[in-house]
């Protein structure tokens, strides 16, 4: 569900400069947005909270909370440059839940940075299993790094390479931040239920009594896994788990080389979980942590994730945005800010509209 919401602007009286003007608009986009909140909250189910205490001294205190089952996907702000100044704010709703959401592509000139880590092998291998299983997570890293490297809403950064505190600290060097990080893994498989393995041929009792034992690997199963963590948060975002089968193969002294029949299956893999990320990417907003250094106030994104200077932005309570929209004081702490200066993975941010951004505590800056 969409909803709407637009607010006239006052015309400026003439001989205004031009930033009373973009205040103005600031200031009336704010109020668009806590009306088109309220609106979505007002038009779902929610639930009034009473409670009462006394505290040591015999004191009543009164408490009131207002729960909405809104939950909002994203925010976007357009404004209409028409006679009327009128700018119009959409608010995009979760449908059901159960039921995936129709994209609200707001913030579709942004990417999401990531770095495909290191592979993982958990658990023991056979001899003969272990290449065919590190190079099974060599294909998958490789076929989700040339994902994200031409992906629309992803920016891949490089490997780091590791490094001690001391080394770190006598060199310099430091990891480079990304948001997200891709963890790919392989483990031993399952074979299915009821599934017959492969038959190696020569391998039948008359065959072995004349020819002995056939120089070949048997059928063996593999598990490959790979994970997107949000590394703010270590929140796992998405995973994706395939049993592959590793066919019967000649027996070779050199590296193995993967059979076609696994390449397939891999790459397969990679393009379906691939546009399950382009799925997320899509529908769901990005919003930037906010901290304090020197007395200016910076977001956990820079020029690798889109951003660029002029861009504005809603700062927002998540645990209060969107299920107690209607609470009392909760709107009064929005605001909005623009950004003004950018480095390649962090921005400055200065306020121009709404609450203080030095009380941002706990806040994250929602792009719009």
């Amino acid at each position: 569900m969409i909803l709407g919401t637009g607010l006239s602007i006052n015309a400026l009286a003439e001989g205004h400069g031009g930033d009373e003007s973009v205040a103005s608009l600031d200031k009336s986009m704010l109020v668009a947005i806590k009306e088109a909140l309220v609106a979505g909250a007002q038009a779902t189910e929610s639930k009034v909270i009473n409670t009462s205490w006394l505290d040591t001294k015999g004191q009543l205190h009164e408490s009131t909370m207002v729960q909405s089952a809104m939950r909002v996907r994203g925010i976007q702000v357009r404004a209409y440059l028409d006679e009327m100044q009128k700018p119009k704010v959409e608010i995009a709703l979760d449908q059901k839940e159960g039921l995936l959401p129709e994209c609200f592509a707001k913030d579709d000139h942004l990417s999401r940075t990531v770095r495909v880590m290191p592979a993982r092998v958990r658990g023991h291998f056979v001899t003969e299993m272990r290449p065919i299983a590190v190079a099974s997570t060599d294909l998958l890293r490789r076929e989700f790094a040339s994902y994200f490297d031409n992906s629309d809403y992803w920016y891949a950064k490089r490997p780091v390479r590791h490094a001690s505190a001391y080394q770190s600290m006598v060199s310099g060097l430091r990891p480079n931040p990304v948001r997200y990080e891709l963890q790919v893994m392989v483990s031993n498989g399952l074979t299915p239920v009821g599934q017959k393995p492969e038959r190696i041929p020569g391998s039948d009792p008359v065959s072995t009594f004349f020819r002995g034992e056939p120089s070949a690997f048997a059928e063996g199963w593999i598990q490959l896994k790979a994970q997107l963590v949000k590394v703010t948060t270590g929140e796992l975002v998405w995973s994706g788990a395939s049993n592959i089968r590793v066919p019967v193969r000649p027996v070779t002294y050199t590296n193995q080389v993967l059979p076609d029949e696994m390449i397939n299956q891999i790459r397969d893999d990679a393009r379906s979980w691939a546009s399950l990320l382009d799925d997320y990417a899509m529908c769901q907003p990005m919003n930037f942590q906010i901290n304090e250094l020197d007395g200016l106030a910076r977001i956990d994104g820079g020029t690798t994730s889109g951003l660029k200077q002029g861009d504005r932005l809603l700062v927002i309570d998540q645990a209060r945005i969107p299920d107690r929209v209607l609470e009392p004081g909760t709107l009064a702490e929005l605001s909005l800010v623009q950004v003004v200066q950018v480095e390649e993975d962090s921005a400055i941010i200065e306020h121009t509209a709404g609450a203080p951004v030095i009380e941002a505590t706990g806040k994250v800056a929602l792009p719009f």
